[in-house]
């Protein structure tokens, strides 16, 4: 579990190991699946979609107000 992180950092270390799966990918005995399936787990953790959901909402409120 993060502690005391913000909403941009959660997001920013998905990115960070996104783009390291993405790296990966080349290895010999990688296949895309295993790369998606990679992906998916990590930019789809409650953290970060709860992050990404807050962070388009105060930007919706930004954008109102």
């Amino acid at each position: 579990r993060i502690m005391n992180n913000t909403d941009q950092e959660t997001v920013l270390r998905a990115l960070e190991d996104a783009r390291r799966i993405l790296g990966e990918y080349t290895w010999p005995g990688l296949d895309a699946s295993q790369t998606v399936h990679s992906l998916i787990a990590v930019l789809d953790r409650d953290d970060v979609v709860r992050a990404l959901d807050r962070m388009k909402r105060r930007r919706t409120l930004r954008l109102v107000e």
